[in-house]
Parts: structure tokens; C-alpha cells; sequence
């Protein structure tokens, strides 16, 4: 229940591009072109401003409503805990990390993805 919540909130927040929102592969495009120019890899960025854009505000609109979320999620498996350290770059790594790991997922909508992405690499301990 808690998870639908989560989704649905998500869908309704933010600005989704609707061709996008179950394309894994545009997302996962966006975000090694954030990266790449993040690392300081300008022949291998993509300098789509919108697509960066996208990829970091889906990775941030997330990991707010899990942190938000957090207390309602105690025991479901969802739940992240993240570091005091935590930047939306170590976030959107994690995402395009668990796309490269899982390429299954890239048909799958982003937010979910980007969820499962964070909960692998921030599980509660």
C-alpha cells in the first residue's frame, strides 16, 4: 500500500516527460551524459541540458520522498538510509550503475527504477 502511495505521489509531483517515463533507455542515456560531464568527460557528455535536468530531478524528487516517506516505510522494502555525505551525483551513479547491472529494468518506469536503485546502494542496516 505504502509503495502505491510512494509511486503515486511521485507521478503527480513533478514534471515527467511523457514519452519518457517508462523508457529506461533515454533515462539511462541522461544520466551517463550527467555523469560524463559531472567526471569531466566533455567528449563523452551529452550535453542535453533538459535530458541532464531530467535525470537529476527524478533521481532528487525520489530520494526526497523516500527520506520524507521514511518513517511510514520502517518495515517495507523500500526504505533507504542514506549517508550523511549523500549527493544527487553519488544518487545518479547508483541509478546508472543499477541499469548497467539490470538492463531488464530499462522498460520499467524511472521512478520505480531510480528506487530500487537507491535501496540497493543505501539498504537500513
Amino acid at each position: 500500500m505504502a509503495v502505491g502511495i510512494v509511486l503515486a505521489a511521485m507521478q503527480a509531483s513533478g514534471t515527467v516527460y511523457a514519452d519518457d517515463s517508462g523508457d529506461g533507455v533515454k533515462f539511462l542515456k541522461s544520466c551517463k551524459g550527467l555523469l560524463n560531464y559531472w567526471d569531466g568527460k566533455p567528449t563523452e557528455a551529452s550535453y542535453d541540458a533538459g535530458a541532464m535536468g531530467y535525470c537529476v530531478g527524478v533521481v532528487r524528487g525520489v530520494r526526497g520522498t523516500l527520506q520524507i516517506l521514511g518513517s511510514e516505510l520502517k518495515d517495507g522494502r523500500l526504505r533507504v538510509c542514506l549517508p550523511e555525505d549523500y549527493t544527487e551525483q553519488a544518487g545518479v551513479r547508483s541509478v546508472v550503475n543499477y541499469l548497467d547491472d539490470h538492463p531488464e529494468k530499462l522498460t520499467s518506469l524511472v521512478e520505480s527504477v531510480t528506487m530500487l536503485a537507491l535501496r540497493s546502494s543505501y539498504p537500513c542496516r
